[in-house]
């Protein structure tokens, strides 16, 4: 077992990975020093986005309660529809350029003086089209209503790219404190300002109201808190001005890549309003937003913390080698082994959550809704598993970004769509909302599977250990789906003799779990960041040794 030293003079231990996803060896290694000065600065972010994202689930919770009773399913129905465009030119508003500044090496006020520009001009041309098309789009989803509402709607734009590029500047600063209170803030007010404007008789355009005031309050809040934390204009580099052509050529790919990925997330959606009709494209919404708020509190705030740190590992010196270079194209060990990181801490944070969910949430859902809501609550099992597999591929493509893959993130999106595609098709055909469910599914797995393989070719990760870390994480999931499924029929008064088997199985596993967690993946990755205050077997001189975290 070998120690390393941090910048702050403490000791820390590496454990590499085995066949079984973590297994010692006995030939235990040491992480580089350069690769872990960021790991408790990323488990920082990372818990102040999951503590924020509770309190914003809750607010959300409560407001979804309030609008099942308060909004009928075809009214809805027209909302999502029309929400639905909106974040479709949302992403051309915002250009990518969010994701240009979580990129960047170094954040100056020319940069973002230059991204808020461009987001400017973008914004105001979506809020026109918006504005001319609505009617249009009313005609399409035969729902007159659609038209107020895309127009209430489309004043987001006014401020959504400055928002989107503070709130992300912040984040780039290491500010992950500020950027989430900023945003939670501002949801809040938003949903109160909905709940007020339904309760005064505004229904259903209070809806649209909220997404407009929480991007107002976003960006004022952001971009003044932005602007105080950036150094002086009065620097070499500070005050240099931006190069529009340059950044509008790199947040152009990225802009194209996100608006493909929502399409293809969407077009269950869209084949529900279109071909189904409102009432079934309201099921479906309610579903997916159920669902979805867990899936966008996990897949934000992994990506949004992990991209600047995996930046920054990238950017290090390489290790000494013999080699010149990584062969072919190959990523640096320390860039594999953070990827891999990365990605394991993924599949464990969503594969267990969303099984548990698939197993309790059609009757939360039930319970959450009220009466006249079972065809949705019927579609959060399919729509769970989606949303697992929709988080690790979300931070998949967050780590072809930082290695600047577009012939990677290209071929796995056109994965995603086609096959999304066909299953909407055969949905449709059979008239059949679940269909529509393992459609979008089926689209993400097929994503992932190519993923998978373009990373194996290339060398981005360490791939028979992210293999067996899938493996291991989705078998954990069965036990957590049967766990959900037992404590929702008990709450629901229905009989259940699995239930019987819940505890002493939940008890076997913690007692078996216990003497082999130094084989779990996510408990290795934190071990092997220094995140955990482990003993950890000595195979070599037969003593156990407690890493410090760092």
């Amino acid at each position: 077992m070998a120690a390393d030293r941090g910048p702050g003079g403490t000791p820390g231990v590496r454990i590499d990975g085995g066949p079984a996803g973590g297994a010692l060896t006995g030939k235990e290694t040491a992480l580089p020093g350069e690769e872990r000065p960021h790991s408790h600065a990323v488990v920082s972010g990372t818990l102040w986005n999951y503590s924020a994202a509770v309190v914003a689930s809750l607010l959300q919770l409560g407001y979804t309660a309030y609008t099942g009773r308060a909004v009928s399913a075809a009214a809805f129905g027209a909302f999502a529809s029309a929400l639905s465009i909106t974040q479709l030119l949302g992403y051309f508003a915002n250009a990518g350029l969010a994701t240009t500044v979580l990129r960047s090496r170094e954040l100056t006020r020319g940069l973002l003086v230059a991204t808020v520009r461009l987001g400017l001009l973008s914004g105001l041309v979506c809020f026109a089209l918006v504005q001319v098309t609505a009617p249009l789009w009313a005609e399409v989803w035969n729902a007159p209503e659609t038209t107020g509402l895309l127009r209430v709607l489309g004043l987001q734009f006014l401020f959504l790219p400055v928002g989107a590029v503070s709130a992300a500047g912040l984040r780039r600063l290491q500010a992950q404190r500020a950027a989430v209170l900023v945003e939670t803030g501002a949801l809040a007010a938003g949903l109160l300002t909905g709940t007020l404007l339904l309760a005064a008789g505004w229904n259903p355009l209070g809806l649209a109201a909220t997404s407009v005031t929480t991007q107002l309050g976003i960006a004022v809040l952001a971009g003044v808190l932005v602007a105080r934390r950036l150094p002086p204009p009065g620097g070499r580099a500070g005050g240099r001005p931006g190069r529009y052509r340059e950044l509008a050529g790199s947040s152009g790919f990225l802009a194209g890549h996100q608006l493909t990925q929502y399409v293809t997330n969407t077009v269950p959606l869209w084949a529900a309003g279109a071909m189904l009709g409102p009432v079934a494209a309201g099921y479906y919404s309610r579903a997916t937003l159920f669902t979805g708020l867990l899936l966008t509190t996990l897949a934000a705030g992994l990506t949004r913390v992990t991209t600047p740190a995996l930046t920054r590992v990238r950017a290090q010196p390489p290790e000494p080698s013999p080699e010149t270079g990584p062969p072919g194209g190959r990523e640096e060990p320390a860039v594999r082994r953070a990827a891999t990181d990365v990605l394991l801490a993924a599949s464990a944070l969503s594969f267990l959550p969303f099984a548990f969910l698939a197993g309790a949430g059609a009757g939360a859902l039930r319970l959450l809704l009220g009466p006249g809501w079972d065809e949705a609550a019927r579609l959060v099992p399919p729509l769970c598993l989606f949303s697992a597999v929709a988080v690790v591929y979300a931070v998949g493509l967050s780590v072809d970004t930082v290695c600047g893959s577009h012939r990677r993130m290209a071929a796995a999106q056109a994965a995603a769509a086609v096959v999304t595609l066909a299953g909407a098709v055969a949905a449709i055909a059979g008239d059949s909302l679940t269909l529509l469910a393992l459609a979008a599914l089926a689209g993400q797995l097929g994503g992932l599977a190519v993923q998978m393989w373009k990373w194996r070719g290339h060398g981005v990760v360490e791939a028979r250990r992210l293999w067996v870390g899938y493996a291991v994480h989705a078998t954990l999931g069965l036990a957590a789906y049967a766990a959900g499924a037992a404590l929702s029929r008990t709450a629901a008064g229905q009989s259940c003799p699995a239930v019987l088997l819940v505890l002493p199985a939940v008890g076997l596993a913690v007692v078996l779990c216990r003497p082999l967690r130094t084989r779990l993946p996510l408990y290795t990755v934190a071990a092997a960041r220094g995140l955990l205050p482990l003993r950890v077997p000595d195979l070599r001189r037969g003593r156990t040794t407690r890493p410090q975290a760092q």
